[in-house]
């Protein structure tokens, strides 16, 4: 199984994306059953409401909207996460000396990914490549 990262999810539903037909390629190319996180849904619902990010960005409902287009066709699974997660973040830690700020989202999908035993992840944030149990898949 691959997860998909939000970068990925957002140049797949923005067309006008720059990346958007190489990580659509990219994507056909898995021939890998393809799931994302609870997290990875969050951020994603977050970026394409952004009026920062997007001169014409999609109302919550629009947005929830095209997310569920995107899983149904791709078929993507969201993955389940343990409400606890947060108790695993010093573990990660330890592989990840300083973990801080941001980087916790990161951990949350790390954690998520690895309690499902996923392997790798499609991705352009390098950040991912400091997971050892993760192997970063690049457009």
């Amino acid at each position: 199984m691959t997860a998909i990262d939000t970068n990925i999810l957002i140049d797949l539903i923005v067309a006008s994306m720059p990346s958007h037909d190489s990580t659509t390629e990219g994507i056909r190319q898995l021939h890998d059953e393809v799931c994302t996180t609870p997290t990875n849904v969050g951020e994603c619902l977050r970026l394409l409401t952004h009026s920062r990010l997007f001169p014409k960005p999609l109302k919550a409902s629009a947005a929830v909207q095209a997310v569920g287009e995107l899983f149904d066709f791709y078929q993507i699974r969201v993955l389940e996460e343990d409400v606890a997660w947060w108790k695993d973040i010093p573990e990660m830690e330890k592989e990840i000396p300083g973990l801080k700020g941001n980087e916790i989202f990161d951990a949350r999908i790390a954690l998520c990914l690895r309690s499902h035993n996923v392997k790798r992840i499609y991705t352009r944030d390098a950040d991912f490549k400091k997971y050892s149990f993760l192997q970063v898949v690049e457009p």
